[in-house]
């Protein structure tokens, strides 16, 4: 056993140590630090060639030293390369150094919502005082859109643009997504508001010429999608086939993702799969000798490859690519291969590539399902083996959803915080439609230039990607067809995945039984304290908004929450429902304050909230813990003192900037100290 996982999967093991050494500093925030990271690698270095020296004719196996040190090599590796990706703390980057202008050129097509356009630019010159010098960094910019001019700007675009920028803005509220840390792992730490007549463009083509072209096609192919499908069809067949979500509706995306089937709009290992299928079968005639295997090698390859480039090189794609490309080259000389060993080395060379692909949710995914196929679908297909053929097709497509779904449910659940209950349904259902969408999508783009066929294909396509939305909404709307509010800690999750590994080692050694017992019990008392805990809560929470109010009053898993807020608004969805989806809220009553221009008392558990709400006749209260400023309205703050008597004085998002300076100035004059629900951080109050 040793001497098999030592020597037919060592990327394994380096893979895992390298991924150590990258969390290590992703984890901890480390530094660049070149002097000491490289004293310490030739240090090690030195090591490793004194360790072949001392032992020169001992066996590789045996040597406890040489191992050591590589291991420790590997993992400082990982460190050290994820360090350098930190783009933010080099010398050179445009942050560290005065400007009055930035030379930046587009990374990406921008994304048009209303009048303004959002696109990331990658910095690569200051302007000041006259004087360019180069300078490295990612900015994110707003362009508002001048609606008289229109927005000509494409990849690879040089442009001119002030040089006005600011950090990216955290996550302000408890559970909501942090785009912040989001936009870091993608060397993105600023942010810019401009003005279309502020920008000037310069210059054409300064991005990759590859990457140029591979937009340019993708985006003549989903042209081709609009022309001849739907409006509900063309967003589905351009990101399944393309992987182009601009036309995806958010309809769709929910669908998808309760019935566990968003994989199949994730562009990745099954897509590539597929498309490898398609032209190995058609290039059947190359199966003979190795001049002719080899061809057939290439070409797939190169298809690959191409494929790959065009649906944006995303992390699952990339990784399906490498180890096609692996696999395909070794039955090409016709050597033996092991899968553990490809997975582990595309794995390796994505993360030499780039360490943050780490955090990337759909690496994470894509490694963890490709993994539960490999290891654990053949022990899932074994529980039940039907001799009829039909029944065998069922219970492999079922067996292969249970294993993906296995790998990557703890995951799942700490990133989505669901689970679709009838996912094997779901998944049974979407293959055969998955499949007939990919292949009669690539048959219409290759042949759309002849307009009667390309009708005919076209709508044909429409209505399998029509039946497969209607199906997938049928499963849907079952009942109870998804279990939300799951809120897994780092911890449980990793209990999870060790009761997993043990549950399957107890598959084949009954030893192992106790073990995931124990593992089983630790999982179910941590959730189970949890649970108790929800069921104790008493809090308040401030909500901080830009431009809403929002107040939550929890006791157990019923909530109050004070808010002008729809559960339709984005808003809602994005910076509140997490919040009390953590709590495990089961009943919210909602309350709008600003539906009349009156003052607003809530009380709660002995406690009592006062809510002021544009020009109101003021009147003799009684005491309120809490006063809440509301309504966008220039208070008299001496005067609210004077018939209110309050422990904390609240202003919400509600209120204009300019106004909040009001507010705060006055409050300040009156030894108030106000919290400003505002681009600051939410508060909890705990009763």
């Amino acid at each position: 056993m040793v001497a098999y996982f030592k020597t037919e999967i060592p990327f394994l093991r380096l893979a895992l140590l390298f991924i150590l050494g990258i969390s290590i500093s992703i984890v901890f925030n480390l530094k660049i630090n070149v002097l000491n990271q490289y004293a310490w690698l030739l240090l090690f270095s030195f090591l490793l060639i004194a360790a072949f020296y001392i032992k020169k004719k001992a066996v590789y196996l045996n040597s406890h030293l040489i191992s050591i040190v590589i291991y420790l090599l590997t993992i400082l590796t990982g460190v050290i390369f994820c360090n350098q990706k930190k783009e933010i703390y080099h010398p050179t980057h445009f942050s560290k150094h005065p400007s009055n202008q930035l030379i930046v050129y587009l990374k990406e097509t921008p994304k048009i919502k209303g009048d303004i356009a959002r696109f990331e630019v990658a910095v690569t010159d200051i302007v000041f005082d006259g004087r360019i010098k180069p300078v490295i960094g990612n900015l994110l910019i707003a362009l508002r859109i001048d609606t008289l001019n229109k927005l000509n700007l494409n990849y690879g675009d040089e442009l001119l643009i002030s040089s006005k920028y600011k950090e990216t803005e955290q996550a302000y509220n408890p559970a909501e997504f942090n785009y912040k840390r989001f936009l870091s792992y993608q060397q993105v730490y600023h942010q810019s508001f401009v003005n279309q007549k502020q920008m000037v463009k310069i210059g054409e083509q300064k991005g990759n010429p590859l990457k140029a072209f591979a937009l340019v096609f993708r985006a003549k192919q989903v042209t081709k999608f609009n022309q001849y499908l739907s409006s509900n069809s063309r967003g589905i067949a351009s990101t399944l086939l393309l992987g182009d979500r601009t036309d995806l509706g958010k309809d769709v995306i929910e669908t998808f993702t309760k019935t566990g089937t968003m994989h199949v709009l994730s562009v990745s290992g099954m897509h590539v799969g597929l498309v490898v299928y398609l032209f190995s079968a058609m290039l059947f005639f190359l199966n003979g000798s190795f001049r002719a295997r080899f061809i057939k090698a290439a070409i797939i390859i190169s298809l690959v490859w191409f494929y790959a480039l065009i649906t944006g090189l995303a992390p699952s794609v990339v990784r399906a690519a490498i180890m096609i490309s692996l696999v395909v080259i070794a039955k090409t000389k016709l050597k033996p291969v092991n899968i553990f060993n490809i997975l582990s080395l595309s794995a390796f060379i994505l993360l030499l590539y780039n360490p943050f692909n780490i955090v990337n949710v759909g690496f994470q995914l894509s490694y963890l399902a490709v993994a539960g196929l490999i290891y654990i679908q053949p022990k899932v297909s074994l529980i039940y083996q039907p001799e009829n053929k039909i029944i065998q097709y069922i219970w492999s497509i079922m067996s292969v959803s249970i294993a993906a779904q296995i790998a990557t449910a703890p995951i799942s659940l700490f990133y989505f915080h669901q689970f679709p209950v009838y996912f094997v349904l779901s998944n049974i259902f979407i293959v055969i439609p998955a499949m007939l969408i990919m292949y009669i999508g690539i048959v219409f783009l290759t042949l759309s230039f002849y307009v009667p066929l390309a009708k005919i294909l076209g709508i044909i396509l429409d209505y399998v990607i029509t039946f497969t939305n209607y199906g997938l909404k049928i499963v849907e709307e079952i009942p109870n067809a998804n279990i939300t509010q799951v809120w897994l800690s780092f911890f449980e999750i990793v209990v999870f995945y060790l009761l997993i590994v043990f549950v399957l080692k107890a598959t084949t050694q009954k030893k192992y039984i106790k073990v995931a017992l124990v593992f089983l019990f630790i999982l179910v008392i941590s959730i189970s304290y949890k649970k108790f805990e929800t069921l104790k809560q008493k809090q308040v929470m401030f909500f901080s908004l830009r431009k809403n109010t929002a107040v939550a009053f929890i006791k157990g898993s019923n909530a109050v929450l004070v808010s002008d807020l729809s559960i339709d608004e984005n808003t809602y969805k994005f910076s509140v429902k997490p919040y009390l989806d953590s709590c495990q809220i089961e009943e919210i009553q909602f309350y709008n304050p600003h539906l009349t221009q009156n003052e607003k008392m809530i009380k709660f558990e002995g406690k009592s909230l006062k809510i002021i709400n544009q020009k109101n006749n003021l009147s003799q209260t009684n005491r309120q813990d809490w006063l809440l400023l509301s309504g966008d309205y220039k208070y008299n703050i001496a005067k609210i003192k004077n018939y209110n008597t309050f422990n904390r004085l609240f202003i919400d998002g509600k209120n204009r900037d300019f106004i909040i300076k009001d507010l705060e100035q006055q409050s300040v004059q009156l030894n108030i100290k106000p919290y400003t629900l505002k681009k600051t951080l939410a508060k909890e109050i705990k009763l």
